[in-house]
This record gives structure tokens, C-alpha cells and sequence, in this order.
């Protein structure tokens, strides 16, 4: 199965934007942090009042919002959008959800979570994703320059 292709405008906006927060976050620059996570709010609700969905700008801001139970909901949101999209994969997204049920005491669910994803990783060839998973299992938190450390 091909991977779709991203709309290239929305891609290379967003992809900037997690970049600047990714940054601002190995700097320990929370002012730049808020800055770029506002940026990526105001796309995503450009996106929606326009009634564009994208699982990929769904699953953005899922990754870097705080509050657990938000993310699960965009997160779970995003897989949902995906099915508009043959080809848009669900691991990364299971991941990251199985990460904030984790958060949420939701041990089984994650689970099988992590089972999915990792059965869907195997079978695309992804193993950064593969490590991704087992960073998960061990209790580890996997990407940290990319979890914004508190919401503004």
C-alpha cells in the first residue's frame, strides 16, 4: 500500500511549524514553544472552519497537546479522518495514543494498541516506529523534543 500525499501547502506548513516547536523545545524556550504551538492551533482551526480534515495535522497537534485526555481525543480523532485517506498509515497514530492511555491508567487498551501498531509498523517495513513501540513498552517517552512541557 502507497503512502498518500499530503496536500504540499499544508505539509510544508505544519512541517515547519513542528519544526520551530521542536526547536524551541531543545532550547528549553517555552515562550517559543507557545509561539509555534499557537501557529499549529491557528492552522488547524483555519483548516476545520474551512471543513478540511487532515489526519496528519489531526495527529500534529495530538502529539504536542498536554492534557492526556485531549490528545487521546485527536488522536483517536485523526484515525478516524484516516479512513477518508487509503493509505494513510495508523501506526504513528496508535503510538501516540497508546502513549496517552498510558498517561490515562488505560494499561489494556494501550496495549492493544501497541499490538496494532506494532503489526501495522511490521508490515510497512517502518522500524523507527518499531522502536518507537518497544520506547513505549519500556516506559520510556519517545520523541520528547516534540511534547510541548505545559500549555498555555
Amino acid at each position: 500500500m502507497n503512502a498518500r500525499l499530503i496536500p504540499e501547502p499544508l505539509y510544508s506548513e505544519v512541517f515547519a511549524v513542528m519544526t520551530e516547536l521542536a526547536e524551541a523545545a531543545l532550547r528549553n524556550d517555552d515562550p517559543g514553544q507557545a509561539g509555534a504551538f499557537a501557529k499549529l492551533q491557528a492552522i488547524y482551526d483555519r483548516e476545520i472552519a474551512a471543513g478540511n480534515t487532515d489526519p496528519m495535522l489531526t495527529e500534529a497537534m495530538a502529539d504536542v497537546t498536554d492534557d492526556p485526555s485531549k490528545s487521546a481525543l485527536l488522536y483517536r480523532l485523526a484515525m478516524a479522518q484516516s479512513v477518508a485517506y487509503p493509505g494513510e498509515p495508523l501506526h504513528t497514530k496508535r503510538v501516540g495514543l497508546a502513549r496517552r492511555l498510558i498517561d490515562l491508567g488505560e494499561l489494556d487498551e494501550a496495549r492493544a494498541e501497541l499490538n496494532a501498531a506494532l503489526v501495522e509498523a511490521k508490515a510497512l517495513g517502518d522500524d523507527d516506529v518499531l522502536e518507537m513501540i518497544r520506547t513505549v513498552e519500556g516506559g520510556k517517552r519517545p520523541n520528547k523534543s516534540l511534547e510541548r512541557t505545559r500549555e498555555e
